[in-house]
């Protein structure tokens, strides 16, 4: 009879221990192939946040004499690791007249005061794209007429319904801005679009005058530029934000801005956004290092376990190993025996953890997932003038994760767990195995 025939019959003959060994191995190998499944969607969940939560650097240039040049600009685009996607700010103050230049009226009943040359002027505010200034995207700005303005066109500006109504202006009239600073710039504009406010103000009473919603007026970045820098072709900016691929990059880039020659850097200030993507990369590494616990945890305890089981097993059989021995079978073919027994009934219990382990592994590590990624997302400052939101969670992509068990997972939870029942199977049998056979026929009688 063959050692595989053996081996089999012994399986089904002793019902028991087969089945107590099934059980064992069937919770150990799920146990393993969840903890690899949590740990690969882990991995998936950091790639998604990276994408989600993009990393940038501002560049606060106010001081500066001439801003942040186009020159400047290009030579930032050129560093390795940036996006391409940047966002270009101003502010400035002007007065606001008609066409023939006569001031033109603005909302003071709501101000907490009037400072001195402002009685008609308000807050400028120039964006690459004006929809995407925080405005209109946190602040609840809304365009009710018009067109948003972008880099393409010049001289143009957006203006609050309320100021519209209460100077008689509309899409397609011209009003001109006025530094207020002395400099005797004016800029004629068009009307380009209307914008309302669908959040009340909350600083009515507080703020004064020029930064009334009412008062404030969008515009271009060229306009803003020949009001600030008195610069012709309006390529001068106050901010500029600066997208990177990776976050974890960030540190270089900005170390990397920093060398640009010709600019006073002293006098700037570079700021790092991604506490976001920092603070969910934490609560990630902190899971992984939780799952890479357990699985070395799960595995010493396995192979424990598994040894002392297979030892008393095995102790039980010295009368069966004396038998093969007396009827000239070697130690090698003995070991391959029990060895092959212990194969079979963990090959079954591997087949079934797929199932069981697919099952577990999504509630638990969806559960998981979602507690370590919802944190609490800092609002910045980017301006000095107004507050913007970082992400919501829910746009970091976590709902397209699934939990699942991957083949490459399965086939290495199949090479541990054989690769532990032979460690086991080999520790177990040594006592036994080193003995002479008379030593192990003697312990017969």
């Amino acid at each position: 009879m063959n050692l595989c025939k053996r081996a089999f019959l012994y399986s089904i003959r002793k019902k028991g221990k087969t089945l107590t060994l099934l059980a064992f191995l069937l919770v150990m190998a799920t146990l393993m192939l969840t903890c690899f499944s949590i740990q690969s969607a882990t991995e998936t969940a950091n790639a998604n946040i990276k994408k989600a939560l993009l990393g940038y650097f501002t560049i606060n240039g106010k001081q500066l004499e001439g801003g942040i040049t186009e020159e400047v600009r290009e030579q930032i685009l050129g560093i390795d690791g940036l996006s391409g996607r940047y966002t270009l700010r101003s502010y400035s103050y002007a007065e606001y007249c008609d066409a023939e230049g006569n001031p033109l009226e603005i909302n003071t009943e709501e101000a907490a005061q009037i400072p001195e040359g402002y009685e008609h002027a308000g807050k400028i505010v120039a964006n690459s794209n004006s929809q995407d200034d925080s405005y209109f995207t946190e602040g609840g700005f809304e365009l009710t007429q018009g067109e948003p303005i972008t880099t393409e066109g010049g001289n143009q500006v957006l203006i609050h319904e309320k100021f519209a109504q209460r100077n008689g202006l509309s899409v397609g009239d011209t009003m001109l801005l006025k530094d207020v600073e002395g400099k005797n710039r004016t800029i004629p504009v068009t009307v380009a679009g209307i914008f309302t406010n669908t959040k009340e103000q909350d600083s009515i009473g507080i703020a004064p005058s020029y930064d009334l919603y009412d008062n404030i007026v969008f515009t271009d970045l060229s306009t803003a530029a020949s009001l600030l820098y008195g610069t012709e072709d309006g390529a001068s900016v106050q901010y500029g934000d600066f997208y990177v691929d990776d976050p974890d990059e960030l540190e270089r880039i900005m170390d990397e801005v920093k060398e640009i020659p010709g600019v006073a850097w002293e006098d700037c200030t570079l700021t790092r956004y991604d506490n976001d993507y920092q603070n969910a990369k934490e609560s990630l590494e902190g899971l992984q290092n939780i799952v890479f616990i357990a699985i070395a945890v799960v595995s010493v305890i396995c192979f424990l376990v598994l040894a002392l089981f297979l030892t008393l097993r095995l102790r039980g059989r010295i009368h069966e190993t004396g038998i093969y021995l007396a009827m000239g079978i070697s130690k090698g073919s003995v070991l391959l025996q029990y060895l092959l027994e212990v194969v079979l009934v963990a090959a079954i219990a591997l087949v079934i953890s797929f199932g069981t382990s697919t099952v577990i592994s999504h509630q638990i590590g969806s559960s998981l997932l979602s507690q370590v990624t919802s944190e609490t997302y800092e609002t910045v400052d980017l301006t000095g003038e107004h507050e913007t939101a970082g992400e919501p969670a829910e746009d970091l992509n976590l709902a397209e994760i699934e939990v699942a068990v991957s083949g490459e997972d399965y086939a290495m939870v199949w090479a541990f767990g054989m690769a532990l029942c032979v460690a086991s199977t080999a520790l177990a049998a040594y006592p036994i195995m080193k003995m002479k056979p008379k030593s192990i026929l003697s312990q017969m009688s």
